[in-house]
């Protein structure tokens, strides 16, 4: 039996949607598009896509090719008359967690002993803090023992690793999903990033010891498993699934994923038009802002996707309500790339797979990652406040309600530490 080779696969931004454009472009690159919408569980991207065939994304006007002749798209992108107007290769995503620090901490030896000691006082100090309290740190830091808001009826799309669909805190729930990664299920979840992102968006009470991890508890729960098992994924499997998720009406959409960024370097137009076809289908996407940072050195760069100006950038905190250690800043905010928002990232207690290490049901983890799905569950507490209100309004309104915080960075915390209604 013969497997497909790895290919190398191009993401291509049109000038229009319009047919007329999509069909010179089906022209001028001897190509067939077709359209996501034609898409379902048995028929995905990576079925149609080949050196003949391309997929057109309908509800973000892009395209996505594979195995294209680099030196013809560079000459069709600079033709006045050609619908192409930008195009780049896409690239790879990794879940955006406390793997990144301990990487980092290998390569600066020197800097080793000083954060081990660092994290051991962080430790003992987070067991004090949270003795005999039935809410974790982050959920007290938000407010949401006084919130009446439950998230019911929202739909909340978690575009990660998976979700663990026979977790017992979620017998009960409405969940949804979808893979777009070959050859893997969507309720399996084998790295169990995807499963801690879920429960802190939209988890409730941990089952053994009565814990509330989860904020919001009623939403309905989509999942989009986008980054494989081992931790990777890609930018086409990404966009195909903020594509499926506007099509199906998703309000909120989580990406605890990044790619690293240069400073300097300028956010992709690829994911600036995603985050504004999103905005303008009335979704919100929330991307978390990287973990490359070792301060109190000068931060890297917020990460891809989070650096796109449409798209809401998410910081990490400590239990002391400081930007975390690793939390990317926004230090190319004046090419896009700032900081929105920040919320609780260390010491973050939430679900987990079976399928992943000793086989436990709830894990503590650290990381962009673990904030990213706090402000996640809260837009949607918002939205069930305010249905009326457009994606914009009720990011404005989580910046607004945010809370100041003394003594740190805009650049490193966006509008403060977000909040509960």
């Amino acid at each position: 039996m013969s497997t497909k080779k790895n290919s190398t696969k191009y993401i291509i931004q049109l000038k229009d949607d319009s047919k007329s454009s999509i069909k010179k472009s089906e022209k001028d690159l001897s190509i067939k598009f077709t359209s996501s919408a034609e898409l379902n569980s048995k028929v995905r991207a990576q079925d149609i896509l080949s050196s003949g065939n391309g997929l057109f994304l309908k509800n973000l006007g892009l395209a996505i090719v594979e195995d294209y002749e680099v030196a013809r798209l560079h000459s069709m992108t600079n033709a006045s008359s050609n619908p192409i107007i930008y195009w780049e290769e896409e690239r790879i995503f990794t879940p955006v967690v406390e793997l990144d620090i301990i990487n980092e901490m290998k390569v600066q030896m020197q800097d080793l002993s000083n954060k081990l000691g660092q994290l051991e006082e962080l430790i003992k100090e987070s067991k004090t803090t949270n003795a005999d309290q039935n809410y974790t740190w982050g959920l007290h830091a938000m407010g949401m023992e006084l919130c009446k808001y439950t998230g019911k009826g929202v739909d909340i799309c978690i575009l990660d690793t998976g979700f663990y669909g026979k977790h017992p805190d979620f017998k009960d729930r409405n969940i949804t999903g979808k893979s777009f990664v070959s050859g893997e299920k969507w309720d399996i979840d084998g790295h169990g990033h995807g499963t801690h992102c879920t429960g802190t968006a939209a988890g409730h009470f941990s089952k053994t010891d009565n814990k509330r991890y989860g904020v919001a508890y009623e939403a309905n729960i989509a999942i989009a498993k986008v980054l494989s098992d081992s931790g990777s994924g890609s930018t086409s499997s990404i966009i195909d699934a903020i594509d499926n998720s506007l099509e199906k009406g998703y309000k909120v959409i989580s990406m605890s994923l990044g790619s690293p960024v240069r400073i300097g370097e300028k956010p992709s137009p690829i994911f600036e038009q995603v985050g504004r076809k999103a905005l303008e289908n009335n979704s919100l996407l929330i991307a978390a802002a990287g973990n490359d940072s070792s301060r109190p050195s000068l931060p890297k760069p917020v990460s891809s996707p989070a650096n796109a100006e449409s798209i809401m950038a998410v910081a990490a905190l400590d239990e002391s309500l400081k930007v975390a250690r690793f939390s990317n800043g926004g230090i190319n905010a004046s090419n896009g790339g700032r900081v929105d928002i920040a919320a609780p990232g260390v010491n973050v207690f939430s679900a987990s797979s079976k399928n992943v290490g000793n086989g436990d049901l709830y894990r503590t983890m650290n990381g962009t990652s673990m904030a990213t799905p706090h402000v996640a569950g809260l837009a949607a507490l918002y939205w069930e406040a305010f249905p009326n209100l457009s994606a914009e309004g009720i990011w404005l309104k989580l910046e607004k309600k945010a809370k100041h915080l003394t003594n740190q960075l805009v650049r490193d915390v966006g509008q403060g530490l977000a909040q509960t209604l």
